[in-house]
């Protein structure tokens, strides 16, 4: 029997050392969450405005819209309020200028299930290169190959697609097809979007509420933003998650800017159904910065 089990060990330690070398690698590639953090951990003092929430914030607002204030980007596909809580209070005793967040609070990430339900995958970045506790690194979120298509996506694609202040350029308008425009493209995002449990709804709004608490405590302005969509993506938001939105304005302490179905942005300022361009995102960017220091 022990001669059998060194044999199996001895057949096993080559794949063991290829997983281990590899694991490796998939680790050191570039990604922006470590992008993210390694930029948090060294300039977080001089954020004086910080931008949280998903892809919606990712791809749509441009700290460099912002001139003379210093704003980062901290937004990722998907990242629902439970993250952005976390993140705003990782970095806190470092954000000593922090005087606003702007987070986005909309259709696309109200109603968002826990990522170990939709993305499971997006939890190993937060666990690997943000240290979000949630989960052992003995788990299955402890390892880039945990998931392999996810980490062969990584390794084909070899970059974050963030610039230096973590906006995410990759939606880039010349290359837009037409068919991201589609009725079944935008039923797809819609139902995507569609509220499957009201339940996690409501955890969501009291996990958003956390948020609005701490920035009051700390007296830091909170702007909850709801960002430009297309038409065909607006009208086929279903009436009950609108009435749900519209109970953030009964949040204390906050701004609700809604930006959803503002007659300023056509088709021509979307990448897809409901993404800005990189040109969209500066229109927006340039919008809500004149608003927000407005004289």
């Amino acid at each position: 029997m022990r001669r059998f089990l060194v044999q199996c060990v001895c057949f096993l330690l080559p794949f063991l050392g290829l997983v281990s070398v590899a694991e490796a690698y998939m680790r050191h590639m570039p990604n922006s969450y470590r992008q993210k953090e390694e930029w948090m951990q060294a300039h977080a003092s001089d954020v004086e405005v910080l931008i949280l929430g998903n892809s919606h914030g990712l791809f749509g607002l441009r700290p460099d819209c912002f001139p003379s204030r210093k704003v980062y980007n901290l937004c990722q596909v998907s990242q629902i309020f439970e993250y952005d809580d976390y993140l705003l209070r990782r970095y806190a005793s470092k954000l000593t200028k922090l005087n606003c967040v702007i987070l986005v609070a909309d259709n696309s990430n109200l109603f968002d299930l826990p990522l170990e339900q939709t993305e499971w995958f997006r939890c190993i970045y937060y666990r690997l290169y943000m240290d979000y506790p949630k989960h052992s690194l003995w788990s299955k979120y402890g390892f880039e190959l945990s998931n392999v298509q996810a980490a062969w996506k990584k390794f084909l694609e070899g970059t974050s697609y963030c610039d230096s202040l973590g906006w995410n350029y990759s939606y880039i308008k010349k290359n837009r097809t037409s068919d991201y425009f589609s009725e079944d493209v935008i039923k797809r995002q819609i139902q995507r979007h569609h509220c499957q449990d009201w339940v996690v709804a409501n955890q969501n709004m009291k996990k958003l509420k956390e948020i609005v608490n701490w920035c009051f405590e700390h007296q830091i302005k909170l702007l909850l933003v709801q960002a430009p969509v297309s038409r065909g993506y607006f009208k086929r938001i279903e009436k009950n998650q609108l009435q749900y939105i519209k109970e953030l304005a009964l949040l204390p302490h906050v701004q609700v800017w809604d930006y959803s179905n503002d007659n300023r942005f056509n088709d021509d300022d979307f990448f897809d159904t409901d993404h800005l361009t990189d040109e969209g995102a500066r229109k927006w960017s340039e919008i809500v910065y004149r608003r927000l220091y407005a004289k």
